[in-house]
C-alpha cells in the first residue's frame, strides 16, 4: 500500500506539475496546425475560382503505353494518377488533385505545369500553342 502511495505522490508531485504546464501548449499548437491546414486547403480550392468552372473546357482521357505509363502529347498537362488531358491554363487534377505534368513543346523534358520555365532547356513556352492542340486531337 505504501509503494501505491510512494507512486502516487511522486506522479503528482514531479509529471504532474510538468503535464498541467506543457498540456495547454500541446493542444494550442494542435489546434494551430489544424487551423493552418484549413486555411492552406481554402487558398489551394480558392485559385480554381467559379469563373474557371462556368467557361470549362474539356478534359480528356489519355491512351496508356502497354506498360501503364500515360502517352501525352508535348505541351498539353496531363494527370499522371488518373491519365487525364487539361486545357494549357490546368494547374491540378480536378479528381484527385495532384499538379499536372507536362513535356515542354520544346525539349520534351517531364515539368510541372504550374513550372514557369522548363528546367533543361530553360524555354518559357512550355505549352503547346492553341493550333498546336488541334492538330494533334
Amino acid at each position: 500500500m505504501e509503494a501505491i502511495r510512494d507512486a502516487i505522490e511522486w506522479v503528482a508531485g514531479e509529471i504532474g506539475g510538468f503535464s498541467a504546464t506543457l498540456l495547454p501548449y500541446l493542444l494550442l499548437g494542435l489546434a494551430g496546425l489544424y487551423l493552418l491546414w484549413l486555411v492552406i486547403g481554402y487558398l489551394r480550392v480558392s485559385q480554381v475560382g467559379i469563373e474557371a468552372e462556368a467557361a470549362a473546357q474539356p478534359i480528356l482521357q489519355l491512351p496508356r503505353a502497354p506498360d501503364g505509363a500515360v502517352e501525352a502529347p508535348r505541351g498539353v498537362p496531363y494527370c499522371p494518377v488518373d491519365g487525364l488531358q487539361y486545357p494549357p491554363e490546368a494547374r491540378f487534377c480536378t479528381r484527385c488533385e495532384s499538379d499536372l505534368l507536362l513535356s515542354c513543346a520544346n525539349c520534351g523534358a517531364t515539368i510541372r505545369s504550374a513550372d514557369e520555365s522548363c528546367y533543361r532547356c530553360g524555354t518559357r513556352a512550355t505549352t503547346a500553342a492553341p493550333a498546336d492542340l488541334s492538330s494533334s486531337a
